[in-house]
């Protein structure tokens, strides 16, 4: 090379080469990490996509089951059954009355019908703008397939019709109405004699469903349509005719289907779903926003270590360049400092520059032995660089990646993620050149490995030793729930067995008057109302979670003591409350409620130890706000707890009365406060008794 060229033109042929350099090796870095940051987004959000399928199954199958439970109470009805055996337009209007109830406390149910066994609508009541109207005009369904398909089912068997939209007077009801339709056959002595039909509007399901803070969401139907799309165009592609087609969008359909979940690509989840007619797929991507912000973060990252390169090999550059010394010098610089080997080599495979990292992994002491020589002249020690085939690839497709792997003299085994360039330093030379970076990924892939069966053997065992624990701790409550319903309905019961004794007593002897009979029916109202409103208690206090919500504690605390007050008063506790009537906390209702019920029923099973006597039985239960906390205390006169136990109540293992539910509950409560609230759960001994106290930052 020439060095007799100026100072000057050779410091801005250097900073030229190292800024091209730079730029490559910023660029490659960001192929390489985009490439992972695909890989890596997908991975880190598949136990989320899993989770969400779940979820959506799970919903539809609660959704569906709740109309189920409509048809069947409808089914068994008095009214239903006298008017399919013996009609009068008495009955019809009783029946109606009952359509009509249904409809109007069911929200989504927008046609109920009953259908006699040629397909003809015998009764309808339709929701029109949340007005519960009787049809007058009545159609004949025998040749709609929901109809022929219910009509080959047994007794007490279901239909669940697919997704679709509403169709009234053979056409597609506008605005669209999305619908699903459940029925059921019914016979009367093993003869087919209708069908009772529930349409429901499945919007409010499909949003639940389909609006997903981290995916876009596409169903695709039987036909390989697209039933729902992120663009609302595409949805119910073939009722409207549209035949937007899946795999002119997802390419790789039928590849996902068969690998049943993951997408080699990194791009779609896919899950299949069972609960309708016809099974259908639900297909989740990551919504490109966040993919966009992922990449325009690693742009900014990639952007600030060319940066930093450059700014930190500038003053290199002057220097050698006003020292006349080689052009490739501080590049040659650069690259020794860094631990994988790299190399620069022209078209022919002549190593132009090489880094030590190079010279040591080829088995040489000084780059001499390697610089000016042929790479192709080492092919036989299976090293990087040395292929031929793969230099001409990459002259041809301008950059490639691949994995490579070197076996030592000592037998150790290393593996290297090899990426090939091609450059030209903007034609100063006017030939090709070949870069390539040699990652040494041996201990990664090592540990990788290691890490993934870790990981595996730790997540299995700790999900079977939750699901046991999760277990136990429900069928405690259950067992525990139905102690007091048994206890809080023997009273009432009792009452209104003793009520229609007494009404049969006075018709026998006479004694029937009106105002008797309309006094001891209003008693049997009241009790009946009673087990209705506890019912509801019971039947909320079991539901899930419905997600975070806003809650009084007051309320909370009282709706625990209904349930418990049976056996509450079955051991005659005294009962008292210092409840700060407006504090209110935001969380998960159902699962603060389950922790207050378990402490409760831990006092109150001491109350009940066959070893213990007490003079008077006391549970003290306060609420109150302390600075920026939410304090609550559960306290009783039941002797305490041990000291040697007050550390132990709270593990798994743990029991004070080897009963396995008890340290069991208690380590829930503590994961609940601990975990959903960000609180703490303790307890300590004061005066004659235990207390457990809750803290939870408002």
């Amino acid at each position: 090379m020439d060095y007799s060229i100026s100072a000057k033109k050779n410091a801005y042929l250097f900073i030229l080469t190292v800024g091209i350099l730079n730029t490559i090796i910023a660029l490659l870095m960001y192929t390489y990490f985009k490439s992972t940051l695909t890989q890596s987004l997908y991975e880190k959000n598949i136990e989320l996509a899993k989770l969400e399928f779940e979820k959506t199954e799970d919903e539809m199958q609660r959704e569906i089951n709740h109309y189920k439970l409509i048809l069947q109470v409808i089914k068994k009805s008095p009214h239903f059954q006298k008017y399919i055996r013996d009609y009068s337009k008495e009955k019809e209007e009783l029946l109606i009355h009952d359509f009509k109830n249904f409809s109007k406390t069911n929200k989504n149910i927008f046609q109920l019908r009953y259908l006699d066994k040629k397909g003809e609508e015998k009764i309808r009541v339709d929701k029109i703008n949340e007005n519960i109207v009787l049809a007058q005009t009545l159609q004949n369904k025998s040749q709609r397939y929901y109809f022929t398909k219910t009509a080959s089912l047994k007794n007490n068997q279901f239909y669940i019709s697919d997704f679709d939209l509403n169709i009234e007077n053979k056409k597609i009801e506008i605005p669209y109405k999305p619908t699903i339709r459940v029925s059921t056959p019914i016979y009367i002595n093993n003869d087919f004699a209708g069908v009772l039909i529930i349409n429901y509007n499945a919007q409010e399901l499909i949003d639940y469903i389909s609006k997903k803070r981290t995916f876009d969401v596409y169903y695709m139907d039987k036909n390989e349509n697209f039933l729902l799309h992120p663009n609302k165009k595409k949805s119910w592609s073939s009722q409207l005719n549209t035949n937007y087609k899946v795999e002119d969008e997802i390419t790789n359909i039928h590849e996902l289907i068969k690998n049943e979940f993951k997408d080699k690509n990194w791009i779609y989840y896919i899950d299949k779903v069972s609960v309708t007619d016809n099974d259908f797929y639900i297909i989740y991507s990551i919504k490109k926003e966040i993919y966009e912000k992922e990449l325009s973060s690693l742009k900014k990252n990639i952007l600030l270590v060319f940066l930093i390169i450059f700014l930190v090999t500038l003053p290199i550059v002057l220097i050698g360049s006003y020292l006349q010394s080689f052009q490739m010098k501080i590049l040659e610089t650069l690259i020794d400092g860094l631990p994988f080997p790299i190399v620069l080599k022209n078209g022919s495979g002549k190593f132009i520059l090489v880094n030590k990292a190079l010279v040591k992994l080829f088995g040489f002491s000084k780059k001499g032995d390697v610089l000016g020589k042929n790479s192709y002249d080492f092919s036989s020690m299976s090293l990087p660089y040395t292929n031929k085939q793969k230099d001409t690839e990459v002259l041809s497709k301008e950059q490639m990646k691949f994995e490579d792997s070197v076996i030592l003299s000592d037998n150790r085994k290393l593996y290297f993620d090899t990426r090939l360039i091609k450059i030209s330093f903007l034609n100063i030379f006017n030939k090709d050149f070949i870069l390539g970076i040699a990652i040494d990924i041996t201990e990664l892939k090592e540990l990788n490995n290691e890490l993934e069966k870790r990981v595996k053997l730790e997540v299995e065992n700790r999900m079977k030793a939750e699901k046991q624990l999760v277990q136990k701790v429900k069928l405690a409550e259950i067992g525990n729930l139905i102690d007091n319903i048994i206890l809080q309905w023997e009273q009432p019961l009792n009452i209104i067995s003793l009520s229609v004794q007494a009404i049969e007593l006075d018709s026998e002897h006479g004694n029937f008057t009106k105002e008797n009979t309309l006094e001891r029916m209003e008693i049997i109202k009241q009790n009946t109302n009673f087990l209705f409103n506890t019912t509801d208690d019971f039947k909320t206090f079991l539901s899930l979670d419905k997600g975070i919500e806003l809650f009084n504690i007051d309320k909370v605390i009282s709706k625990v003591e209904r349930i418990l007050i049976g056996r509450i008063k079955n051991n005659h506790i005294q009962l008292d409350k210092r409840v700060d009537k407006e504090l209110n906390l935001k969380g998960y209702k159902n699962e603060f409620s389950q922790v207050i019920l378990n402490l409760i029923n831990n006092a109150l099973d001491e109350f009940e130890s066959p070893n213990k006597k007490f003079k008077e039985k006391s549970i003290f239960i306060e609420a109150l706000k302390k600075e920026n906390l939410c304090i609550i205390r559960i306290k009783d006169n039941a002797g305490g707890i041990p000291k040697e136990y007050l550390e132990k109540i709270f593990d798994t293992k743990f029991s004070l009365k080897q009963k396995e539910t008890l340290g069991i509950g208690l380590t829930i409560c503590k994961n609940i406060i601990e975990k959903s609230f960000k609180g703490e759960l303790q307890a300590y001994n004061e005066n004659e008794g235990a207390v457990l106290e809750i803290k939870i930052p408002l």
